[in-house]
């Protein structure tokens, strides 16, 4: 057997066994970029390319994931600030997140993630802010996405999509006028597994 084919046998252990690595048990830190939707998605994916500085916001928290098999059990404490226009102005959030999430791994390092998100509010802001009904800090919602895992790293791309909805003050705007907040969520996490997964 050649020197390059025994190299290149131990190169291929050696990507191998990380790519598992977050597929297994463990704590992990995550952050990223929040592009907010108005539910017209084709036309909101254009405006990310174009001007990714519009609409957005980022994320920061810590998330435990407990693994079977195929399927992990992901919770997520998450500290969430975006902005978004609406047709009345510029609406501003600050949020406790916490999804909870079911993972399933497609492939080696793919995998599909659904779950409910639960959203406390710490802090909104409207230029205009005469013009919505105040609502109740609780939301609950969803999340659904795919992610590449490599290593102890992952890379996901997630829809958010709040249940409740949140009306313009009717006295204010002609109309039944109503938004729900929706999300794309780039996420990068770095995950440290148990002992007892490595």
């Amino acid at each position: 057997m050649s020197k390059s084919i025994i190299i290149g046998l131990f190169g291929l252990l050696f990507l191998q066994a990380p790519i598992f690595a977050q597929q297994g048990t463990g704590f992990g830190v995550k952050g990223g970029l929040n592009f907010n939707t108005s539910g017209k998605y084709f036309r909101d994916a254009g405006d990310i390319f174009s001007q990714p500085s519009q609409n957005m916001g980022y994320h920061l928290g810590v998330f435990y994931q407990l693994t079977s098999y195929d399927i992990s059990l992901r919770p997520e404490l998450i500290y969430t600030k975006t902005e978004f226009s609406t047709d009345l102005g510029l609406a501003q959030y600050q949020r406790i997140d916490m999804p909870v999430l079911v993972k399933l791994r497609l492939f080696q390092i793919i995998g599909f993630s659904i779950g409910p998100s639960f959203h406390y509010t710490l802090d909104e802001k409207f230029s205009a802010p005469e013009l919505f009904e105040d609502t109740a800090p609780f939301s609950l919602g969803f999340q659904l996405g795919l992610g590449l895992n490599i290593g102890p790293v992952g890379l996901d791309l997630r829809f958010e999509r709040e249940l409740k909805e949140r009306r313009y003050t009717l006295e204010n705007v002609l109309g039944n006028e109503e938004f729900k907040n929706q999300q794309l969520i780039l996420g990068l996490s770095f995950m440290i597994p148990s002992s007892k997964s490595k």
